[in-house]
């Protein structure tokens, strides 16, 4: 008996800047309908170390079996952690829509994320634009017409009749001006998926594999410490600061810190009244001069500091599961 023999189609993988490269901060959702066209077509899916596998399989004479080239396969995401939001830019995706990766305008290239609306088998498209009368128009994939309406006051949707099989449409809008369009996915199986992934299999790809690569970049926040002093000396106080002293061993530019005064406290910053209750500390804010991109590790060899002794060897840094990058710290003299 022959022994079945697979190779590589896709390799995906994800990296994230906070990581510090390749890592498994998503999550890949296979639906049914992708399951059954790598079935159909003799392939499979497996998901390893964080990585996605689509695997096709190899006839007699090792040559892959017909059946994927010009497919286009989707994949849900789904961020292991709710920590992800945190350490991860904005995407820009309105509500109501779910990012969309994809490989439509290059075979080998990954664009995006761009938005997209995710739709169950009953179509129901609701106009994003408030102007009436408004012309809807879905065209197929191919940009065929298939169905129009015109939306008069009052009407804010659109129910359109019978039920859609899985795939892509571009819905128009029209009023006065120039028509605007979106995608729409039919593919209940994502509803809710945090991001979706489009790709078309190219013969190139059958031919020889190809690696995707999901990237993000991380957060950049400004870093904030405050200083609250107990029975410091004014001269002592004016003494502290912070110190970036780990930039030259890991070869990045110094953060620097200015130093404000709760007078100089705005709208940002915690209130001199919940950093001291009693009014009886003294206060000051040290600010890092521009934002720091949050990591894993965090930049090392950030100090606090009096006349040259060193008060604090390690401040803390905003991880993964911290909402922002204000730090309080208490110091107290005897």
């Amino acid at each position: 008996m022959s022994r079945i023999r697979f190779r590589t189609l896709w390799e995906i993988e994800v990296s994230h800047a906070f990581h510090g490269g390749t890592c498994d901060a998503l999550a890949f959702i296979v639906p049914p309908s992708t399951e059954r066209a790598l079935a159909g077509a003799h392939a499979l899916v497996r998901e390893r170390d964080g990585r996605l596998h689509v695997l096709i399989e190899l006839d007699e004479a090792d040559q892959p079996r017909p059946g994927l080239a010009g497919q286009t396969l989707l994949f849900g995401l789904r961020p292991r952690e709710p920590s992800f939001e945190l350490i991860t830019p904005p995407l820009g995706i309105a509500a109501g829509d779910t990012a969309l990766w994809d490989n439509a305008a290059d075979a080998d290239t990954l664009d995006g994320p761009s938005p997209v609306q995710i739709a169950g088998e009953r179509l129901r498209i609701a106009a994003r634009s408030s102007e009436r009368p408004l012309t809807l128009r879905l065209f197929a994939a191919d940009g065929t017409l298939h169905a129009s309406t015109v939306l008069a006051a009052g009407r804010g949707a659109w129910d359109l009749p019978g039920l859609f099989g899985r795939s892509r449409w571009r819905v128009e809008e029209q009023g006065a001006g120039a028509p605007v369009s979106h995608t729409l996915w039919v593919e209940p199986e994502l509803l809710g998926a945090w991001g979706v992934l489009a790709l078309t299999v190219a013969p190139a790809h059958v031919a020889a594999g190809r690696t995707f690569t999901l990237a993000f970049a991380a957060r950049s926040e400004t870093l904030r410490y405050y200083v609250v002093a107990n029975r410091f000396a004014e001269a002592d106080f004016e003494q502290i600061q912070v110190l970036d002293s780990g930039f030259g061993a890991e070869a990045r530019p110094p953060i620097l810190f200015d130093r404000l005064l709760p007078a100089d406290f705005g709208a940002g910053h915690l209130s001199p009244q919940l950093l001291d209750p009693a009014g009886s500390a003294r206060i000051a804010l040290f600010q890092a001069r521009s934002a720091v991109a949050r990591s894993a590790r965090g930049p090392s060899g950030l100090t606090l500091q009096r006349n040259g002794d060193v008060l604090i060897g390690s401040l803390p840094q905003p991880g993964a599961e911290r909402h922002d990058a204000q730090f309080v710290v208490h110091l107290s003299q005897s």
